[in-house]
């Protein structure tokens, strides 16, 4: 059983003041010629025997007999969203506008269209043609009387050339679309990664700030002050207070330990006051005694609060 093979319409428009051209074309249109069976055999030479009738084309024929008649036609078919896709237009209709004319008016809001001139005329000459209408790949021009076969192969030829002029075009506007779309996400994305850059700067520019008042206020400070690494056990700071309470210079105590320089009586004093802020437990003024460089030993109050810089727990004495 043989698969049905689709159709497909297009719509053709004659403008001429002549009705046996509007009868011929429609005779030569309608009949089995209409079939081309060169197309046909050069399609199945090339892709097979199914590719040679994937189609059938059934014209759907419209006739104007003055230009503005045509035009008016035209512009109907836009607005409808029926376009004709091929236009017959003879070159002289008087009394109103002659072919040129028409085809300037035609292309004004329909583009696109098809235009196959037809003239019996030997006295009209390509470059007045070309002059006033333009250079167009969307025009040929048919001599009357005409050649059946010819009348054909122009109608199958043209209007696929619509039709693939229409699909690439829609390929084309769907193309736009995405790009537009992508471009949005991207300027989405970029706007939304400037405002992260921004804020990012203004959180490590407070945090500088923050850094550099805690270190004047920390240096400055009457209370002596160290700073030490849970983690390790080392100092990493001290101001100025602990350095003259300690007799110890800073550069001796950054980066020393508590039985580097045994300073607490306490051997297990480092731990233990590791283990109390870990447990989320403040240390404020416990009595504690602390050696000196000298030897001399000093009754003081320590008070202690875990210090987080970055991601490792240190202490603030």
């Amino acid at each position: 059983m043989k698969s049905k093979v689709p159709q497909r319409s297009s719509r053709i428009l004659i403008i001429d003041d002549n009705p046996s051209i509007h009868d011929d074309i429609r005779k030569i249109l309608t009949s089995d010629a209409t079939r081309n069976p060169k197309l046909d055999e050069a399609k199945s030479a090339l892709f097979g025997e199914a590719a040679a009738a994937t189609e059938a084309v059934h014209f759907v024929i419209d006739s104007a007999y003055q230009g503005e008649e045509g035009f008016a036609m035209v512009q109907q078919a836009v607005a409808a969203d029926q376009p004709y896709e091929l236009a017959f237009v003879d070159v002289r209709m008087p009394p109103g506008w002659d072919g040129i004319e028409t085809i300037t008016h035609l292309w004004k809001v329909c583009p696109d269209l098809q235009v196959v001139i037809c003239t019996a005329y030997s006295d009209y000459p390509w470059e007045d043609l070309i002059q006033k209408i333009g250079i167009s790949a969307n025009m040929v021009i048919l001599k009357k009387p005409f050649d059946n076969i010819e009348v054909v192969q122009l109608c199958h030829a043209l209007t696929e050339k619509w039709q693939l002029n229409r699909q690439v075009e829609a390929q084309l506007r769907d193309l736009d679309h995405l790009v537009r779309q992508r471009t949005f996400q991207l300027e989405s994305a970029n706007d939304q990664l400037r405002r992260e850059i921004s804020d990012r700067k203004l959180a490590e520019q407070a945090l500088r700030l923050s850094e550099e008042r805690f270190s004047k206020a920390f240096r400055a400070s009457p209370i002596p002050m160290a700073i030490q690494s849970l983690e390790k056990h080392h100092f990493v700071d001290v101001n100025d207070a602990f350095v003259k309470m300690a007799g110890w210079p800073r550069s001796d105590v950054i980066g020393r330990t508590q039985n580097d320089l045994q300073l607490w009586l306490a051997a297990d004093e480092s731990v233990r006051i590791g283990q109390t802020l870990r447990a989320g437990i403040h240390i404020h003024s416990q009595p504690c005694q602390m050696h000196t460089k000298s030897g001399e030993t000093l009754d003081t109050l320590l008070s202690a609060e875990l210090l987080e810089l970055g991601a490792e727990p240190f202490a603030l004495l």
